[in-house]
């Protein structure tokens, strides 16, 4: 090999060392809000799939119910839980989160029992299962709102806990009016 031929080669492999020196680019790392705390994760779903099964359940007994006031507060459910898991939702997205696309095992074995009853007996058992709901949805928003580490959701639950409440009430005043109109008309057939 000539002289020459051996600088060149030299010449051609000094770059290619050269890029052998330098640290490797960092990695990309996508840019995104940072992960959910595994509590405020489970509360997403936990308010989504029970937001889901009210609007479900609100929607039947427009139809199944027999009493005025039970069809009345299962249009409430819908609106304001339709509102709400539209709420969730977005904070959810926003936080990278993903969000339930409908409710849990036992949401949809209260439904589907639901469905196949109607009058008088639908009433009872979807007031009663209303206010097991709202019971444990109360809970877990307060749970929530006490000790969330994510300050948008922290929000959401403190702000829903009124709403929350008011559904319970007025399930339970339903509830107490079935039992007070039972009772009267029980006397009233003895």
């Amino acid at each position: 090999m000539n002289r020459y031929a051996r600088w060149g080669f030299a010449l051609v492999l000094l770059p290619i060392a050269a890029c052998a020196d330098k640290p490797a680019p960092a990695p990309i790392v996508p840019s995104g809000p940072p992960p959910l705390a595994a509590a405020d994760s489970a509360f997403i779903v936990t308010a989504a799939q029970g937001g889901m099964a009210e609007v479900q359940e609100g929607q039947l007994a427009q139809t199944n119910a027999r009493n005025p006031r039970v069809k009345s507060f299962a249009t409430k459910m819908v609106s304001d839980h339709t509102a709400n898991n539209d709420q969730l939702k977005q904070i959810a997205v926003a936080k990278g989160a993903s969000v339930p696309t409908g409710p849990n095992d036992m949401q949809t074995q209260e439904l589907s029992t639901l469905q196949a009853e109607k009058g008088r007996k639908f009433d009872h058992d979807y007031i009663a299962d209303q206010i097991a709901g709202h019971t444990a949805m109360l809970q877990a928003f307060q749970t929530e709102a006490a000790s969330g580490t994510d300050a948008d959701l922290k929000k959401f639950a403190s702000d829903t806990i009124p709403v929350i409440q008011s559904h319970l009430d007025m399930a339970n005043g339903i509830a107490s009016g079935h039992m007070h109109k039972g009772m009267h008309h029980h006397k009233a057939a003895s």
